[in-house]
């Protein structure tokens, strides 16, 4: 049983260390929101209690006094999070009080570790002070809940919360009830024991997984509204509309004479290019509203729909990544690459979509269709494409349903890839100007999408074109040297 605790612990102080630094790094705190740093704070001090109470039978039995007081702060520094939650502040001097209290714990548990046959009254000392901050805790959660000052997502941390309490209040009956010989150490404890603590440690790690997860939907919600309130102040005013459209439009002159706009596509395609990764975000997030809202969030379903995040935030990453080395490289880094497994890697993150409009894939891949290409940068490319795709069916109401054909060919000299679409066509006056930056054709969602393919497949000494289907649809073919 000694082994096993200690096992659970380090594993329990590894995935905690692993929250911390994903917070530390994926999180933008503002200095009016300072008190929410007690979320990092919190799980600080719960890796080094899971840390301490794993190494304790190793190296020295005071670090189980370290484990239990910052067991106890740990709990504080959620009190303050919820209490800022809230819009509860305390002053300067009730806070100090308040982290007096683990240090005052520590100074009477130490005594007690050091006396024989004393493991009941430290459980006593350190569970009675946990309990009765977890139940300040639940207060303040259910308080926020039924004022609704916050998402539903309280209502589950709210749930997790009791959880912690019942099994931690379960734990600490079951040991004082016994007599005679008792446990020495927690080390020891019987199963029925060592299973509530278990519970009361997995629902603690459970409760940062979901408020990490509400922290991540506060932040894309703000990106939300502030693009809300932009849109507003220009619907207001007219002629401050006028203004600022005869102002793009001389600005967007201009850059079509200057072949040297890189410096101002840069922020424009970061943000044309993020739209389906963060698009993804919005739907995971907004599925695990429905799902909070219905009582229905498993871990199980909780852990998938934070890996699904996690991806979607790596390929936001990555296209900003690649969007930069686009715009700051002269050369661009080639390695060779099975164009076939592009596609298809392409396509395993566009499925989704791709099935919610029902719209069906033909791939016609000639077999060892490989060339020396940045992976990264072509993706980009056939993701484009495949959206332009996408976009033109959707708007197209035909009955026979939405076909996207996929074509690869290889040649001595050449590969080439097609995308092509049984959608409406593309017009011959938006055909002059279509792989044009800030041309006309932006207005359907194509200008900056076609010519960042354009720049990216130039920069591989490759060419792009598109060419009009017999019946309906349209086509786009890229064209890349097996050599450069």
């Amino acid at each position: 049983m000694e082994i096993a605790n200690q096992i659970f612990f380090l594993v329990f102080a590894l995935l905690s260390l692993t929250f911390l630094l994903s917070y530390l790094w994926q999180f933008n705190f503002s200095k009016n929101e300072l008190t929410n740093y007690n979320l990092l704070i919190s799980i600080a001090l719960y890796t080094l209690c899971c840390l301490c109470f794993a190494l304790a039978p190793w190296i020295n039995r005071f670090l189980l006094t370290i484990a239990n007081v910052a067991y106890v702060a740990a709990n504080i520094a959620l009190v303050i999070l919820y209490a800022n939650w809230n819009n509860q502040q305390f002053s300067r001097r009730a806070t100090v009080l308040f982290w007096f209290i683990p240090i005052a714990i520590g100074l009477v548990y130490e005594p007690l570790r050091l006396s024989a046959d004393t493991f009941q009254q430290r459980v006593a000392l350190v569970t009675f002070s946990q309990e009765l901050l977890l139940l300040w805790q639940a207060f303040i959660l259910y308080k926020i809940y039924s004022n609704n000052k916050l998402e539903k997502i309280v209502q589950l941390i709210f749930i997790l919360t009791v959880i912690n309490f019942a099994a931690s209040f379960s734990r600490t009956l079951s040991i004082l009830s016994k007599t005679g010989q008792v446990n020495i150490f927690l080390y020891s404890e019987d199963i029925l024991t060592f299973g509530m603590r278990w519970l009361a440690f997995t629902t603690v790690l459970l409760i940062y997984i979901v408020i990490g997860i509400y922290y991540l939907q506060k932040q894309i919600s703000k990106e939300h509204v502030l693009q809300e309130v932009a849109m507003l102040k220009d619907l207001k005013n007219k002629e401050i509309l006028a203004l600022l459209t005869e102002k793009e439009l001389l600005i967007n002159s201009l850059l079509r004479v200057n072949k040297t706009v890189e410096t101002g596509a840069l922020s424009a395609s970061i943000a044309h290019e993020l739209n389906q990764p963060l698009g993804a975000s919005s739907l995971n997030i907004h599925f695990l509203q429905q799902k909070l809202a219905e009582n229905k969030l498993s871990p199980q379903l909780g852990q998938e729909i934070l890996g699904q995040l996690a991806s979607d935030n790596l390929r936001a990453s990555n296209i900003i990544k690649s969007l930069r080395d686009i715009f700051s490289r002269d050369t661009v880094i080639t390695d060779q690459n099975d164009l076939n497994a592009l596609i298809k890697n392409v396509l395993s993150f566009i499925n989704p979509e791709l099935a919610a409009h029902q719209i069906k894939v033909n791939l016609e891949l000639a077999p060892e269709v490989s060339a020396p290409i940045n992976s990264n940068e072509i993706q980009q490319v056939l993701v484009n494409l495949l959206n332009n795709a996408i976009k033109a069916l959707v708007k197209t109401k035909t009955t026979k349903g939405g076909l996207v054909t996929i074509q690869s060919f290889s040649t001595d000299d050449e590969i080439r890839i097609s995308i092509a679409d049984n959608g409406p066509g593309i017009s011959q006056e938006q055909s002059a100007q279509l792989f044009d930056i800030f041309s006309g054709a932006s207005k359907s969602g194509m200008g900056l999408g076609l010519w960042l393919c354009k720049h990216i497949v130039e920069r591989h000494s490759g060419k792009i074109w598109h060419e009009n289907m017999h019946h309906q649809g349209a086509k786009f073919i890229v064209m890349l040297p097996k050599f450069i």
